[in-house]
C-alpha cells in the first residue's frame, strides 16, 4: 500500500488499508492539475469515502478561544477539504492514485458519498462538532473514535450503513449529545441495538434528545456481548484473506477470466465479495470451508444467497481439467442466477480440493451481472437442467 505523508495519514491509511483492503484503499489521490485530491479515499461499488485527516495541538487559553481555534484548523479546514475534493469527483469519471495507478470512479447517478473527518490534537479537551458543517453531513473522528469506528465496523456495508444510519437518526430530528465521550459511544448504541437507532421509550415514542454517557463503548466492548460477536465474527476474515489472493493476481498480471478467455483488470466479481459485511462474510467462510473440507458431504458445488441480490457459487474440480471446470462453474453460476429468487449478480469460485491435485492448485472466478431475465435465459437454463442436472433437484430458499 502506498502511504500516506503525514505520520497522522499513514495511521489513518492503515486502518482503511485493514477494514476496507487495498484494492479499495487510495491514499493521497491526485485531483485538479495534479495536487492532492484529499488524504484517503475508499472507492467500493457505488461508494466514495472521502478521508481528512488533520492535526492541531490544542492549547488551552482558559477561555473558549482555544477551542474555536482549534476547532477552525482541525474540524474546518478538513470539511472545506472534503467538500472540495466532492465538487471535483462529480466533474470526475476517473481518479489517479499517488502511485500513478489509474482508478475508476463509479457512474455518476450510482455514487454514495460519505464525508469522514479525522480531526486529532483534540486529546478529549475539545467538544466534537459534526453533522451537517454547511455541504453536506461530516461524520468527525478523533484519537479515540477513529480505531473503534473503522475497527468495530470493518467492512465497507458495515461502515457506511452506520454512517447513513446516523445521518437518518440525526435528520428525523433527534438531537445528541456526547457526555465526555465521542462517536465511539455512538457506535456502542448502534451495535447494542442490533446495528440500528431505532430507540422507543414505553410508549413507543422517539426520543428528542440523547445523552450519551462517555463510558458507554468502554462498558459495551468489555461486555459478553460483544466478545460474542466477535466469536461469531472469528472466521470470517477467511474470506479477507481469500478477497486478497484474488487482489494479488488483479494487481500483478491480472486475473483470468474464464467467461472471456482472456486476462482481465475488472474487479467487479471482487467487488461484489467486498460488499459482504462482516456477518455474512463469517457464513460464506463457514461454508466454503465446509464444502471444501468435508469430503463426506459428497457435494460438487454449492450455492449461498449473500448480501443484497448476490449469490456465491462454490464449485470443486480439478486443475488438470480446468476448461472444463470454468465451463461448468459458468453454467452453474447462470442456473442460479434464474433459480434463486432476488438474485441478480452471481459470483462463482472454482477450486481443487486440499490434498488431492498432483499438478498444483489453481482457481478460477466468473462474475455475471444480469438485471434482466428472459425468455431465452430462462429457456437456456431449463435445457442445462435437463441436459447436465446443475442445482436439478435444489429447493431454493434464502440459503443453499
Amino acid at each position: 500500500m502506498e502511504q500516506g505523508i503525514t505520520p497522522s495519514e499513514r495511521f489513518v491509511a492503515s486502518l482503511c488499508d485493514r477494514s476496507f483492503l487495498r484494492l479499495w484503499t487510495h491514499p493521497n489521490p491526485k485531483g485538479k492539475k495534479g495536487k492532492e485530491l484529499c488524504d484517503c479515499l475508499i472507492v467500493c461499488g457505488p461508494h466514495i469515502v472521502i478521508i481528512s485527516v488533520k492535526e492541531c495541538d490544542y492549547k488551552d487559553t482558559g477561555d473558549k478561544t482555544g477551542w474555536e481555534r482549534w476547532e477552525k484548523a482541525a474540524i474546518e479546514k478538513s470539511a472545506s477539504q472534503i467538500w472540495g475534493a466532492e465538487r471535483w469527483l462529480d466533474t470526475a469519471i476517473q481518479v489517479e492514485r499517488k502511485d500513478g495507478r489509474i482508478l475508476n470512479l463509479p457512474p455518476i447517478d450510482e455514487r454514495q458519498y460519505h464525508r469522514i473527518s479525522v480531526s486529532l490534537g483534540g486529546k478529549g479537551h475539545v467538544p466534537i462538532k459534526w453533522g451537517d458543517l454547511g455541504n453536506g453531513f461530516v461524520h468527525v473522528c478523533d484519537e479515540v473514535s477513529v480505531g473503534v469506528v473503522f475497527g468495530a465496523l470493518d467492512t465497507i456495508t458495515d461502515f457506511v450503513e452506520f454512517l447513513t444510519a446516523t445521518e437518518n437518526m440525526v435528520s428525523s430530528g433527534i438531537q445528541m449529545l456526547f457526555s465526555g465521550g465521542g462517536i465511539e459511544d455512538l457506535v456502542a448504541l448502534y451495535l447494542m441495538h442490533n446495528r440500528s437507532f431505532t430507540i422507543t421509550d414505553e410508549a413507543n415514542q422517539q426520543p428528542d434528545l440523547l445523552i450519551l454517557a462517555d463510558d458507554l463503548w468502554k462498558g459495551f466492548y468489555k461486555s459478553p456481548e460483544y466478545k460474542a460477536i466477535q466469536e461469531d465474527f472469528k472466521g470470517s476474515y477467511l474470506w479477507d484473506r481469500l478477497i486478497d489472493h484474488y487482489t494479488d493476481d488483479l494487481l500483478t498480471d491480472g486475473m483470468f477470466d474464464m467467461h472471456s478467455k482472456e486476462v482481465t483488470d475488472n474487479q467487479l466479481a471482487l467487488v461484489e465479495m467486498a460488499l459482504q459485511p462482516r456477518g455474512y462474510r463469517a457464513v460464506l467462510a463457514d461454508i466454503f470451508i465446509e464444502f471444501l473440507q468435508k469430503p463426506e458431504l459428497k457435494l460438487a458445488s454449492r450455492a449461498v444467497k449473500a448480501y443484497g441480490n448476490t449469490a456465491f457459487v462454490f464449485l470443486i474440480g480439478r486443475s488438470s481439467d480446468r476448461e472444463h471446470r470454468a465451463r461448468e462453474l459458468a453454467l452453474r453460476c447462470l442456473v442460479v442466477r434464474g433459480r434463486l429468487p432476488g438474485v441478480k449478480t452471481v459470483v462463482g469460485i472454482a477450486t481443487d480440493r486440499p490434498g488431492t491435485s498432483e499438478i498444483g492448485y489453481s482457481s478460477d472466478i466468473v462474475y455475471i451481472h444480469m438485471p434482466e431475465w428472459t425468455d431465452r435465459d430462462e429457456s437456456d437454463v431449463k435445457g442445462i437442467q435437463a441436459d447436465l442436472g446443475y442445482f436439478k433437484n435444489t429447493q431454493w430458499s434464502g440459503r443453499q
